[in-house]
């Protein structure tokens, strides 16, 4: 960093030469500027991206101490896991350095700890530590840098989340897949109904396990009883008489092994005889069961994937007998009745797996892409029939389980294998279709509830497509859903928007709306629209013959400008005029006009669409080209000046020269809604969900002019929706080397205020965005 410091500050004594204008000034210290910092970034990334030579150092954080002390026993297995396989010889000659620190279960400490493996430690990647909140805190910190966030000790769903945290992963079924598959038994066994009382965790964890089963039941049976507890409390005891008096036959503890201890015996002491079910986390006979009392414990239930210590079924399994005699070599102080050293065992040999996969090649990039694609692997002392699985598109490795009962002192397992992934498990659209009762009504009415309608554009076109990614990264079920609705263009969008009651939002260009408050179209549309975001920019292409060779030889001519419900017809229409052209305009769509040209029977075709468009990289026709479209002096208050190269049409423009043209400002709109309103609050929660996931909309495969997002940039003229600039006052961008690089938030502009000059601004945005694709 001492070298980008050194010549960013040396770019303000850049001479500028007489006859270089503002804008080129500004645009060249910042490309200098993105460059250095560019290099400077990868140059630090790459140096820290590959395993140590002789040795592969693995980071790790557990909690020897604090409130979750008990799971401590999980890198203590895992340690003299890797004792066993570096004595063995390690991995293709290398040793394993597993380095473990104390995060007390403190979600704080954890950022802390995990930074100082990464940054002091030069980790190659973080393997299983545990806990779901203090998991949670590193996981954009890990991601953003690259780094391998392996087989998390937690079920929390949120580590199968390939599209928004593909360096995550999680390992044993989540809690969800947990929850599915009890309420399966629970369905088989009690088909006419029953009354569940629920004791969970009053975080994430138990959350997700609440979720679980409520979606697995759908409704069938009731749940009559709902208890939360916190970490900190000193018992559950009230908790517990509570469920007991809303008369519950079936009791379902999402506890964590302390308080699962507590909930089992204080559910003894009371006399209360529900069908007990406890989660995979609390199954430890050392620490749960006997703790909590062996006769209280009797019945029990639960479900599990490997086997047990203790299981007499498994004694003659060789693979049972490597672990017991792993355990008594390297392990001979920790119990074998403890399923955390079992679980400890399989997560370990799934990363030893995994590095013996990778070879001489332990990039990190090498390490995920291991990990992401092992097929039916089996581990010593799972169950079988279940086996590991993972793709690019699921970070889940394991979903499949077996229920069991805890009955003489030892688990005991029954009934079939069971997948928790199923159609009613993961589909929102049949969760509501097979919901009984009030619990259909309700889902039904928060999916109204957070459901934003989007008008977006004819098939096919960019705007469309714009709002299928939409719909594609922001739907969260039934928490908020985007439904895109094909329509006709721009002008039919603020029609749509201001007539329509079904419509929330829609994307609009720019200079349609200054065409109907300049032509009196619409009264007051200043104060009746407001934008969420600049969104992109469209570019003018005008197609014709190859004797029209610039837009003057239009005038007089018969162009084909699309539909008049569209937006092109208005770009067309205002250009022409500020131009001074009068050619003869003709409403077709150009897939029609395309023919009609070739035949000679119209003389261009102008379509202001995103590039590239799909209609025309199939046009291969020597006899056409693009014709230029110059940034005259009269089109600068409206549009922006822009590039159509070889790589947008191959077939009509060669690397070596590029067609220069305009562009018009994309933006989303909607009606200027009251604060307070429901309206206000469904177009605030958009707001939320769009500038939260913009970095995952301009990967692939969604579109290339997701890259022009720039939710800071200031739209001319037009009041921004109040949610939207809250947000943007929240996130005000200070230049930085990360902001530079991902370009994101539109914020390293920092040689130039948006106040000073809005339109340079706009067109610095631009600039910037092609530049960050190149690099």
């Amino acid at each position: 960093m001492r070298i980008v410091d050194m010549h960013w500050h040396a770019l303000d004594d850049v001479p500028s030469a007489g006859n270089e204008s503002l804008w080129l000034r500004k645009l060249a210290k910042g490309a200098l500027r993105l460059a250095f910092l560019t290099i400077a970034l990868l140059l630090g990334a790459a140096s820290n991206s590959r395993a140590a030579d002789g040795e592969i150092r693995i980071g790790n954080t557990m909690p020897y101490s604090g409130p979750a002390s008990a799971y401590g026993i999980i890198g203590k297995t895992i340690a003299a896991y890797f004792n066993k396989i570096n004595a063995e010889g390690g991995i293709n000659g290398r040793k394993i350095n597993f380095i473990s620190y104390d995060d007390g279960y403190n979600p704080q400490k954890t950022v802390e700890l995990t930074q100082k493996l990464v940054e002091d430690d030069k980790v190659l990647l973080i393997f299983a530590s545990l806990g779901t909140a203090t998991s949670a805190a590193v996981r954009p910190y890990l991601n953003a840098n690259k780094i391998p966030q392996l087989f998390v000790a937690s079920g929390a769903s949120m580590w199968d989340q390939p599209r928004d945290f593909p360096w995550t992963m999680g390992f044993q079924p989540s809690y969800q897949t947990e929850a599915h598959i009890t309420a399966q038994y629970l369905l088989e066994k009690h088909p006419n109904g029953g009354k569940i009382a629920i004791l969970y965790q009053d975080d994430i964890f138990g959350k997700d396990y609440v979720k679980g089963i409520k979606d697995g039941l759908g409704g069938k049976i009731a749940v009559v009883a709902e208890a939360a507890y916190k970490i900190t409390d000193a018992n559950v005891n009230q908790q517990i008489a509570t469920l007991k008096a809303s008369g519950a036959d079936i009791f379902f503890d999402i506890t964590t092994p302390k308080f699962a201890a507590m909930a089992i015996r204080r559910t003894a002491e009371l006399g209360w005889k529900p069908e007990h079910i406890v989660s995979t986390v609390s199954i430890s006979v050392a620490s749960v069961m006997q703790p909590a009392g062996v006769q209280n414990s009797e019945g029990v239930l639960s479900v599990g994937y490997s086997w047990e210590g203790d299981d007499p079924a498994a004694a003659a399994d060789p693979a049972y007998r490597d672990w017991a005699a792993f355990m008594d070599r390297y392990a001979s102080d920790l119990s074998k009745n403890n399923s955390l050293t079992i679980f400890s065992y399989l997560v370990a040999n799934t990363m030893v797996e995994v590095l013996r996969k990778c070879g001489d090649d332990l990039s990190r990039d090498n390490v995920m892409k291991q990990a992401a694609s092992l097929k039916g692997l089996q581990l010593p002392m799972l169950v079988p029939g279940i086996v590991v699985n993972t793709s690019a598109s699921d970070h889940a490795p394991l979903e499949q389980m077996q229920m069991m009962r805890f009955t003489g002192g030892r688990w005991e397992k029954f009934g079939p294998v069971r997948s928790g992934v199923d159609p009613g498990a993961v589909s929102d659209s049949f969760k509501t279709i097979f919901r009984y009762g009030p619990a259909k009504r309700d889902l039904a009415n928060q999916l109204n509830a957070n459901t934003v309608t989007l008008m977006t554009g004819s098939f096919g076109s960019t705007y469309s497509q714009m709002g299928a990614d939409l719909a594609s990264v922001l739907d969260n079920g039934s928490d908020f859903r985007v439904l895109p609705i094909l329509g006709r263009g721009s002008v039919q969008a603020v029609a749509d928007i201001l007539l329509l009651k079904g419509v929330d939002a829609g994307i609009v260009r720019k200079d349609t709306l200054a065409y109907l408050e300049r032509t009196d179209f619409a009264n007051n549309i200043r104060n009746q629209f407001v934008y969420v975001a600049k969104m992109f920019n469209e570019e003018v292409h005008v197609l014709a013959p190859q004797m029209i060779r610039s837009m003057r030889d239009l005038d007089g001519k018969t162009v084909a400008v699309d539909l008049p419900d569209g937006s092109t017809f208005v770009t067309a229409i205002n250009v022409f005029e500020h131009l001074g052209i009068k050619p003869h305009l003709l409403y077709i769509e150009p897939r029609s006009a395309l023919e009609m040209l070739r035949k000679g029977e119209i003389d261009a075709i102008m379509a202001v669409e995103g590039k590239p468009l799909q209609w025309l990289g199939q046009v291969n026709d020597p006899n056409l080209h693009l014709v230029p479209v110059e940034y005259d002096k009269s089109l600068r208050d409206e549009y922006l000046p822009a590039e159509l190269s070889s790589e947008d049409y191959p077939n009509l423009i060669s690397k070596s020269a590029p067609v220069g043209t305009i562009a018009a400002e994309a933006v989303l709109a909607s009606y200027n809604w009251q604060q307070g309103s429901d309206r206000y609050r469904r177009l605030a929660l958009l707001v939320e969900q769009l500038f939260t996931h913009i970095a995952q909309l301009q990967r692939p495969p969604y579109h290339p002019k997701w890259q022009e997002l720039a939710p800071l940039a200031p739209v001319a003229g037009w009041t921004r929706f109040n949610a939207a600039q809250q947000w943007v006052d929240r996130n005000t961008p200070v230049a930085s080397a990360a902001t530079a690089t991902t370009g994101a938030l539109g914020s390293n502009a920092r040689s130039l205020q948006p106040q000073e000059d809005p339109a340079l601004y706009q067109q610095f945005l631009e600039w910037r965005a092609n530049q960050l694709k190149r690099h």
